[in-house]
């Protein structure tokens, strides 16, 4: 079974990439708007700190969708398994079961 669900493996593991990246692009987002030479601009900080926040909240997002997707692409993934195990184990009983 679990080489029929490589692809939903591989997509389980890249989810919590997915969402590193996204930190990492939040990050830039939020450090992009920060100008220290207009830090002391009473004006500037404003903007400033907005462009921060709107960075910060992608990093967050993204890091808490990653890690939600993982988990529950994770426990769909047990739970495929184990009604499979169980599927196949009904089937070769009733198999048996027919030929005696």
């Amino acid at each position: 079974m679990a080489a029929r669900n490589r692809h939903v493996l591989w997509v389980h593991g890249a989810l919590v990439l997915l969402g590193l990246v996204g930190t990492v692009v939040g990050f830039v987002i939020a450090l992009s708007g920060v100008d220290p030479e207009r830090a002391a601009d009473v004006s500037a900080v404003g903007p400033m700190i907005a462009r921060l926040t709107d960075g910060l909240a992608v990093a967050l997002h993204t890091t808490l969708v990653g890690a939600i997707a993982h988990l529950w692409l994770g426990a769909g993934l047990r739970l495929l398994d184990a009604g499979t195990a169980e599927l196949y184990a009904r089937a070769l009983e009733e198999v048996r079961d027919a030929g005696s």
